[in-house]
């Protein structure tokens, strides 16, 4: 089954002057990329109850964080021409595009809500199989990376679902023949 590409973005809180601190990827043969993000100067808004939930640091992302022009232009480089999922994609595509606009540059590639690849009946099992993938994966912490590979695991799990429902009714209809 065809893995999708992923994409998770944890921000500085969840206010209107929130800003992306880390960017992660799955890329859809299952290896990942991932970089905290350096806030600008005038990124200045900061939520304590964010922090302890993503335990990433300001002076974590201070130290360790990479500009949004070098993250935007490996971001081209890695997913140009490609179609990227995100189950929240009215928080990362905000992010995305702060990104962007800061380092002066367009995306390469599409940021699309996984919510057009679903089922109607898929939202019923969702939440529940992103709890199992994350509990298998023994994924414990919220960052970009593990949320992205959860994200992925999911669409892989529901999406084999309907492989194997598929082939029950397949083979129920032949038996029956």
């Amino acid at each position: 089954m065809d893995r999708i590409i992923t994409l998770d973005i944890e921000a500085s809180g969840l206010a209107t002057d929130s800003y992306p601190i880390e960017v992660g990827v799955i890329l859809n043969d299952g290896s990942s990329w991932c970089s905290l993000v350096k806030p600008e100067n005038h990124w200045q808004y900061w939520c304590k109850q964010a922090e302890k939930i993503h335990q990433i640091s300001q002076d974590n992302i201070l130290k360790h964080g990479k500009s949004a022009v070098e993250i935007a232009k490996h971001l081209n480089q890695l997913l140009k021409d490609k179609t990227v999922y995100s189950d929240c994609w009215v928080l990362d595509d905000k992010w995305l595009r702060q990104l962007y606009m800061e380092a002066k540059l367009t995306p390469t590639f599409r940021l699309r809500d996984i919510i057009y690849l679903l089922k109607e009946g898929d939202f019923d099992y969702w939440e529940e199989t992103k709890c199992a993938i994350a509990k298998e994966l023994n994924i414990d912490r919220h960052r970009a990376t593990t949320d992205a590979r959860i994200l992925q695991e999911s669409f892989l799990r529901i999406k084999s679902m309907h492989y194997q429902n598929h082939q029950i009714i397949d083979n129920s209809t032949y038996n029956q023949a």
